[in-house]
């Protein structure tokens, strides 16, 4: 397929399970937009598949197209011209196919909707023929609660069936900037601060034009297909949007701490819990603890973040300028947007240069693999990243700068004075450190990264070559 990027892993993983002997039933599943239909179709392309995308019809009109479908691929008019009246006659015509034949069920809740036997019957029909036949089963879906409880629970009928599961996140930084080539670095990092990885998203930004006509375009102005994209996807996948509203709102207007929402929003601290939990299951919501904690989910340190990127910027720029928005002032909002973007920008450079460090930015230049980089702080301290190595032997402290004037050596003094109130692990007897910098070193650092070799320095797109 055209322009589609990367991905490599996961289609590494529908190879390896296409070639395998036995049969296979494969669950992805994962947010709207995030590019599972994209992966689905470069997969299917070339190969005996067929890729049905279901829709909210009645059953009836479903088995109709799955049969004319189906009957096309493999030039069966009777097939085609019939269709199938139910589904164990679907399931049966897939069980005898003498070859790998692939059937994809893109949004297969939509069908679960429509008939909500339909798990029980596949477990049946994978248990008494599917399961000795050549068939290789995807069911894809966008509604990730429904995936976990109609596919994935212990208590759902297709529990232990599976051969495989993808959850499809987002794309990394370094994939995002494929979309933009023709644009710096700088927009680069404000295009992934406003965007993150979601290629739906990022396909809508045109390098051709500057960054504010992007954004008035696809986000401010009056009809515009990102401008009520938060509230859609909370009521495409939560039953009770309002309340996850109240708690997302909340968060992004600087309420940390659990203490902190609870008062924001009134509910109780059951309650909360409860809608967090599903927020960070979801992806929308992170709970961050300092980078040093031994044990991250017992700690009373963590404090919760927006995880999306476009959550995070909707509910910055766009739910404060409803009114102006709706009366088709999207100039004026631009405005806000423009003196704000940069210091916006400066906490998503902090996230990617975290990515990159966990994905082996430093590994070959300080010959060490290095992982888990998060964030650390106390009441009197924050280092931007800490990474450590799989034996906790070797300690990584960096410091992300998002600024006009290049970092100089004042800065490694800071970071080597933090990296002094933190906690190492026993064992730790080697400290590096890194630098990440939007606009370059001064040559005092330069000469002193010269002379030591626990000292890194990273310019600019660098992060990413």
């Amino acid at each position: 397929m055209d322009n589609f990027i990367n991905r490599r892993a996961e289609l590494d993983f529908f190879d390896r399970s296409w070639s395998a002997r036995d049969p296979q039933m494969v669950v992805v599943y994962g947010l709207r937009r995030v590019g599972k239909t994209a992966l689905l179709r470069q997969f299917a392309d070339g190969r005996r598949a067929y890729h049905y995308m279901a829709t909210r019809l009645p059953e009836t009109q479903q088995l109709r197209e799955l049969g004319q479908g189906l009957g096309a691929l493999v030039d069966d008019a009777l097939l085609a011209d019939s269709g199938f009246q139910n589904w164990d006659q679907i399931f049966t015509w897939l069980g005898r196919q003498k070859r790998r034949f692939g059937f994809i069920i893109d949004e297969f809740p939509y069908l679960v909707e429509a008939n909500p036997a339909l798990p029980s019957l596949l477990q049946r029909a994978w248990d008494q023929q599917l399961s000795e036949s050549k068939s290789f089963l995807v069911l894809c879906g966008s509604s990730v609660a429904m995936m976990e409880r109609e596919v994935l629970s212990e208590r759902a009928p297709l529990f232990g069936r599976r051969t495989g599961q993808l959850r499809l996140a987002p794309l990394l930084f370094r994939d995002a900037c494929k979309f933009f080539p023709r644009y710096g670095f700088e927009d680069r990092v404000r295009a992934w601060s406003i965007l993150g990885g979601v290629p739906y998203y990022l396909r809508l930004f045109d390098d051709n034009r500057s960054l504010r006509e992007n954004i008035r375009t696809a986000i401010l102005d009056t009809g515009a297909p990102l401008q009520d994209e938060v509230e859609f996807l909370l009521r495409q996948e939560l039953r009770e949007p309002r309340i996850y509203f109240g708690i997302l709102a909340a968060i992004a207007a600087g309420k940390r701490k659990l203490s902190e929402i609870l008062n924001a929003t009134g509910l109780s601290g059951p309650t909360v819990n409860k809608y967090l939990s599903v927020l960070q299951g979801l992806g929308l919501v992170v709970r961050e603890v300092p980078a040093t904690e031994r044990q991250p989910e017992k700690s009373r340190k963590g404090l919760y973040g927006i995880a999306d990127p476009f959550v995070r910027f909707w509910f910055r720029f766009v739910l404060p300028q409803r009114a102006l928005l709706e009366t088709g002032r999207s100039a004026e909002a631009s405005l806000r947007v423009d003196s704000k973007l940069d210091s916006f920008a400066a906490s998503a450079y902090e996230a990617i240069c975290c990515q990159e460090v966990n994905h082996g930015l430093l590994d070959e230049t300080t010959g060490r693999r290095w992982e888990r980089a998060a964030r650390w702080w106390t009441r009197n301290a924050e280092i931007d990243l800490i990474a450590q190595t799989e034996d906790c032997t070797s300690v990584l402290f960096g410091e992300a700068k998002w600024s006009r004037r290049p970092v100089g050596t004042n800065i490694l003094r800071d970071l080597q004075e933090a990296s002094l109130l933190v906690d190492l692990p026993s064992g730790a007897t080697r400290r590096h450190f890194a630098l990440f910098s939007r606009s370059g070193f001064t040559d005092a650092i330069k000469r002193e990264t010269a002379d030591r070799g626990d000292l890194h320095l990273v310019d600019g797109l660098d992060v990413v070559n």
